[in-house]
């Protein structure tokens, strides 16, 4: 055996050969080739899933108030979906730079939220889309005064109350209105 290289799961140390720990070879397997092409496969078919849910301006049904998109031409948001990488080896994102990415997944007044990221993420066992802390938290008290409102109307409720819960709804979109703002203006800070 002299003169023969050692296994490729063991170290040389002292002139012994000593097998690998399970932490060295997971390591030394996330940096392997054959790994990064399976996860690259893997991201292309979650970025695959998510373009399936990107709704086209013209094709949703919902679009008869403009004669364009807001941005770009249809299917710009769809075709936006991509697979990038991190800088580190193992690690890659799937998501979108349009300028509407953020409205598609939370909705605006003019059209509800397609929860794209949030519904892909959660088909593929994820936590859901990177999404300012402050728009998120607008947006969870937006879809809780939505529901409540379904509910009031569901149980057929008086027409004060329906009212009432009507100017909940509008003070939760002008909060998250003004959440997006915000968010926006950090993003531009801080790409300069």
């Amino acid at each position: 055996m002299d003169g023969l290289a050692p296994p490729l799961d063991a170290d040389l140390v002292d002139g012994r050969t000593l097998p690998m720990t399970i932490e060295a070879e997971i390591a030394a397997g996330l940096h392997s080739v054959e790994i990064e092409h399976e996860l690259h496969k893997f991201a292309e078919k979650v970025r695959d899933y998510a373009r399936d849910l990107a709704p086209v301006f013209g094709e949703t049904g919902r679009d008869d108030r403009r004669t364009a998109p807001p941005e770009g031409a249809p299917g710009d948001f769809r075709e936006s979906i991509k697979v990038r990488t991190t800088g580190k080896p193992g690690h890659l994102r799937v998501g979108s730079n349009s300028p509407i990415a953020l409205w598609q997944e939370v909705g605006t007044r003019h059209f509800p939220e397609d929860a794209i990221f949030a519904k892909t993420a959660k088909y593929f066992g994820g936590t859901g889309p990177i999404i300012d802390e402050g728009v998120q938290h607008a947006q969870g008290r937006l879809r809780g005064e939505l529901e409540r409102l379904e509910k009031l109307a569901a149980a057929g409720a008086g027409a004060h109350h329906i009212a009432a819960q009507r100017r909940a709804v509008e003070q939760a979109r002008t909060a998250r209105s003004a959440a997006f703002k915000a968010a926006r203006g950090r993003g531009r800070r801080g790409r300069r």
